[in-house]
């Protein structure tokens, strides 16, 4: 339990138990220097036990860091490795385990009986609201840690909430990504509204969550240079059943722009060979879609299913190759299937970009709006429920937007 042990005892133990779980020696040297900079810091200051208050102050005072940057900023590599290691301490203070080494299958969340009832109103709220199967997870799983940490810190009731109780609990994930925390926040403020319309708190216990602004715009699609689609479908073995697959698979996502999500659910019954194309209500969306069957999509989706798709009753277009040779499950993204080929043709994956399937819907925009498609056309066919979503597209396609004739005296002269 907290404060039992000193700080110096904390981190012995912490250390000694990373080597008999068989850290690295390296890593294990990592985590010593920045527990002996804590100790060093704890004399000073005259602190005896670690806390998360205590790890705030050591790594303002190791990199200058003020509270708010360590929610919304980005941390430099040394720091971030830092407060890793002070969360390991965090935790071993809490549980007397280390994090990350032992994978074990995670129990059923159980909910503390203080927030069952405002839990189960959460639950009904996301069945209404029908959350994809991938979509969902992401939502909860903030929720549901976030209520542990509040019955791990005594709160019973959630009229007791304050600010600290956010702030506390999203700085245990500084070490992460700004979008991580982005989505962290976004999840406990639609958990929080919820709670007050559904009565279980009152006024706008929203508003303490930190700022968080991230907009879709400010990232840039992953961009696939042509040359490079041309490798990865040309690495593709289509001599074997799995290779039939996957190239089908991929050719999908290349020429028609389809989802993983839509990939997984696309049935036998959804492919219209006589009029050639395929109609689907997309799975994240809601809406109907209708695209039409490309030659080489077609011809594509032919070889596979007369000679590459094994028997099974499975509806699903793409199944498994291995048995019960069923469909997909709804957790997966394919992007293995993807980084299998990218290897085979050479390709690395920068580390600035993300390079799962849903990236190679950008090449598909791209083609389209450097044949003039207007954004509203293009959303449809990307199956983007707003064409303002398209607009991130926009970035890549530099050469067209060169082609913009722009008017400076025109626009200032607009604008006065």
């Amino acid at each position: 339990m907290p404060g039992i042990q000193s700080i110096t005892t904390l981190t012995a133990q912490v250390l000694e138990t990373l080597e008999q779980y068989g850290y690295a020696p390296a890593t294990i040297k990592g985590y010593g220097a920045t527990y002996r900079d804590l100790v060093t810091y704890a004399e000073v200051h005259r602190v005896d036990y670690f806390s998360q208050e205590v790890g705030l102050a050591f790594m303002a005072a190791q990199f200058g860091f003020q509270a708010d940057d360590w929610i919304t900023g980005s941390l430099p590599r040394r720091a971030k490795a830092s407060w890793n290691h002070l969360l390991m301490l965090w935790h071993y203070q809490q549980t007397a385990s280390v994090l990350g080494r032992v994978r074990r299958r995670t129990a059923p969340f159980q909910c503390p009986p203080p927030f069952a009832m405002a839990y189960q109103a959460f639950k009904v709220f996301c069945a209404r609201k029908k959350y994809t199967a991938r979509g969902l997870p992401t939502l909860v799983n903030p929720v549901q840690r976030w209520l542990l940490y509040l019955d791990s810190q005594n709160v019973s009731d959630l009229h007791q909430l304050k600010p600290d109780h956010i702030m506390a609990f999203v700085t245990m994930y500084a070490g992460h990504s700004r979008t991580y925390l982005a989505t962290i926040v976004s999840s406990l403020r639609i958990f929080l509204k919820q709670l007050a319309q559904d009565g279980f708190v009152t006024g706008q216990p929203w508003t303490m969550m930190p700022p968080m602004q991230l907009r879709r715009q400010f990232f840039l699609p992953a961009s696939w240079a042509p040359t490079d689609i041309h490798k990865l479908l040309q690495a593709i073995d289509r001599g074997n059943p799995l290779g039939k697959r996957d190239y089908a698979l991929l050719l999908v996502v290349v020429r028609l722009g389809l989802r993983a999500s839509d990939i997984r659910r696309l049935t036998l019954s959804q492919l219209d060979w006589g009029h050639k194309q395929l109609t689907l209500v997309q799975t994240k969306t809601g809406q109907p879609l209708v695209l039409p069957l490309l030659d080489d999509v077609g011809w594509a989706l032919i070889d596979y299913l007369k000679y590459g798709r094994p028997k099974t009753a499975a509806d699903a277009v793409f199944v498994n190759h291995k048995a019960p040779y069923g469909a997909f499950r709804d957790t997966n993204g394919m992007q293995q299937i993807l980084w299998k080929y990218m290897r085979f043709a050479g390709l690395s994956i920068p580390p600035d970009e993300h390079r799962g399937l849903h990236s190679l819907r950008s090449p598909l925009a791209r083609t389209l709006l450097e044949q003039g498609t207007p954004l509203p056309v293009i959303s449809d066919v990307l199956g983007h429920e707003s064409a303002q979503s398209v607009r991130s597209y926009l970035h890549i396609n530099m050469e067209a937007l060169r082609r913009c004739p722009l008017d400076p005296e025109a626009v200032f002269t607009h604008g006065t």
